[in-house]
């Protein structure tokens, strides 16, 4: 988890649609990520910038991470978004298209235009960047996170995006690995069948049993679901809680490892509890 924020649900806002960006701040995503990539067509890529400029100056988000995927840097369009958009200290950046030379070049740009504030979240999405997760990582102390882009990631790899995701299983593992090396936070790619909810919990839940902190979305409708996956429950918070007690207790009188409900519960155990139970206080705390 960031140590500023917690990243359950993420949601991709259009930044051509005012009224899209404006709808954004009355829904329950821990972020809105204003883009200017993908969901935006070239002719209107200037209006959508500006429209990102506005609201970042205006600040009317509240509580709510405020992120922007800039267009990648190969672009006509993503050096000027960098140069906009980074002085006006959205709380992280989305670089698209992530790989070694594009991360080192937009941290050299971070440190001269906001030094300290904003974060950078590289979007994984090509076979090379997946193969190269954990050094891409570990270029630039501005990086807390990063997210799976799967639909560019399986459009290079010539397959076919299914439901049951298995041809992204390994691209996932790769990067959840890298992510949990380096200690950032690890956002799962959005499920694009907008009105198949029972298929996106299963997704979700998948992502989460991978090791996945969130998940991105397209849609304000996939927030209550993923949030829903993405927290512990109160049931599970108890226990944990209840767990550390124990294991605290057992460490007093010397032992490493004790019997929890016909489980043995050692430091490791106890750290995931302890993981869980500060994660169910955080999301208390919005």
């Amino acid at each position: 988890m960031s140590d500023r924020f917690l990243r359950r649900s993420l949601l991709y806002v259009p930044s051509s649609s005012e009224k899209m960006l404006d709808k954004a701040i009355a829904v329950d995503a821990d972020a809105v990520i204003f883009d200017l990539e993908d969901s935006v067509s070239p002719e209107e890529k200037e209006k959508a910038r500006k429209n990102v400029e506005e609201r970042l100056k205006g600040k009317a988000y509240g509580k709510k991470e405020v992120i922007v995927r800039i267009n990648s840097p190969d672009t006509p369009w993503g050096v000027e978004d960098m140069i906009k958009i980074l002085p006006l200290s959205p709380d992280a950046i989305i670089l698209p298209k992530a790989d070694r030379v594009s991360v080192s070049a937009l941290s050299t740009l971070m440190h001269a235009l906001s030094p300290g504030g904003v974060r950078m979240i590289p979007l994984i999405e090509t076979p090379a960047s997946i193969v190269d997760a954990y050094e891409i990582l570990g270029l630039s102390g501005f990086i807390d996170g990063v997210q799976l882009g799967a639909e560019d990631l399986t459009r290079e790899m010539e397959v076919k995006r299914t439901g049951d995701g298995n041809e992204i299983l390994y691209a996932r593992e790769m990067l959840v690995f890298a992510a949990k090396a380096m200690k950032v936070d690890v956002l799962d790619t959005p499920y694009t069948s907008v009105k198949d909810i029972d298929g996106l919990r299963r997704d979700a839940r998948l992502a989460k049993s991978l090791g996945f902190t969130g998940k991105v979305c397209i849609h304000p409708s996939h927030i209550d679901v993923i949030n829903e996956v993405f927290s512990p429950g109160k049931e599970d918070a108890e226990e944990a809680e209840e767990l550390l007690k124990l294991f605290d207790l057992a460490r007093k009188d010397g032992k490493g490892a004790f019997s929890y409900k016909g489980k043995m519960v050692d430091s490791p155990v106890a750290e995931r509890a302890r993981g869980l139970l500060e994660r169910y206080k955080a999301i208390g705390n919005l």
